[in-house]
This record gives structure tokens, sequence and C-alpha cells, in this order.
């Protein structure tokens, strides 16, 4: 598989109806990004302006649920896939073990799928991974997951602020939040050895890259379009 860092790993979710998961009717999971650069830096639209400032999202979270006591994530693919995620969480408790305590608190499962996706609002919180991603370098799969567990952590941080409410998607998966994720993928890929190349690709990135078929908008159309 390819080792290019622009086929693996997981970030804006969609806000398209017709999903009711965790009482939140248009929640969908995280998405990769396309296989091509964003051409230009994002504007941040104004229902970004509700997500949680990087000191709230650095307020203690209360354990989302039962798995978050536990010292294991479960993994669920081929022997190939499951092989290589141990050895991605594996680098991340040697290199990056703050990192990794982020993980099995705030991901329960990690899963080899169709297309990558943080499913943050399922119970347990579930990290869907395609073979772009989980197949991509060591250093570059093992910094998604740390991507991905900071989407649910948000996800959960705004649970425990509103309880009772509905999670919005600016609040953990929205344009702020993904650049929030994007900074500290950032620092979690280059303690575990990621390359030059893929350090510099993620400083670069904007966070609006949903909008595969380049219409304005970020739907089922492009949800599908996915390759990674």
């Amino acid at each position: 598989m390819s080792n290019n860092p622009r086929l693996g790993w997981c970030l804006l979710a969609l806000g398209l109806t017709g999903w009711a998961c965790g009482g939140n009717p248009t929640a969908l999971p995280g998405v990769s990004p396309t296989s091509r650069p964003p051409t230009a830096e994002a504007s941040t639209p104004a229902s970004a302006t509700a997500a949680l400032t990087p000191t709230e999202i650095q307020e203690t979270s209360t354990l989302p649920g039962p798995w978050a006591e536990d010292d294991a994530v479960t993994i669920r693919g081929s022997d190939e896939f499951v092989r290589r995620t141990e050895e991605a969480l594996g680098l991340l408790e040697s290199q990056a073990p703050e990192a990794y305590e982020k993980i099995l608190t705030y991901v329960e499962i990690i899963e080899q799928g169709e297309h990558s996706g943080m499913w943050a609002f399922e119970t347990p919180p579930r990290y869907e991974v395609g073979d772009a991603t989980a197949f991509a370098s060591l250093p570059w799969y093992a910094s998604t997951i740390a991507h991905d567990s900071t989407h649910s952590e948000l996800y959960y941080n705004y649970l425990r602020a509103h309880p009772g409410e509905a999670v919005p998607q600016e609040a953990w998966a929205g344009v702020e939040s993904e650049r929030f994720c994007n900074s500290y993928q950032l620092g979690v890929l280059a303690l575990v050895g990621g390359s030059a190349g893929e350090i510099d690709y993620l400083a670069g990135l904007s966070g609006d890259h949903c909008d595969l078929d380049d219409d304005g908008d970020c739907d089922w159309d492009d949800y599908n379009a996915r390759d990674w």
C-alpha cells in the first residue's frame, strides 16, 4: 500500500441528515481528507462558532463509559489489520504514552471498514479504518488514532458540560475542532517518528476537505465517494 499521507486519516465529520445516533439525528462519523491536498485555506462557517475552545477542551473529563476503565482496545478485522493496529498502538504506548492513555479512554473499538470515520456517538465509541489509512506508514496510522480519539474526547466533553443535550456536530467535528485535532495529531506524529513529508503535509492542511465533488456542501455523495 502507498505511504502517501494524503491517503490515510480521519478528519471532518459531515453534518448530514438520516442518522439517529446518541440523540443527534444529524451526526455522521469523522471523515478522511481527500486523496488530493486542500486547494485553499478554509473559512470558518457560522456554525463553527459554537465549537468548544481549546481551554474548554482541556478541562478534565469524566470517564465516558465503562470501557474507559480497562487497559485494552478491541480490534476487529483481518489478521493483517489486527497486527497492524497492534503495532500502531504499541508505537503510541512506547513513544506517546499520554496519547495512548487518551485512546484507551475515548476509543473502545478499532474496526477495519470500507471508509475511515470516528463514530464517537456510538456506545462504545468506534474508530472505523479504511485500508488506505491502516496501511499507510505506521507513524501516520498511529497518529490518526490519536487524532480521532481527540474527536471522541471533544464529544464527551460536550456531554459532560451540557448534560441531557444533543451534541452539535460543530462541538466535536466542525472546522475549528478539526483544526484543533490536527494540531494534536501533529505533535503525536512528531513523537512517533513521522517523516518530514508527513509532518509538512499535516501542518499545511486547512481542515476543510470533505467536499469531494466541489459543489459547496458535504453530503452523502461526498461520503460515498471516499476511497480511503
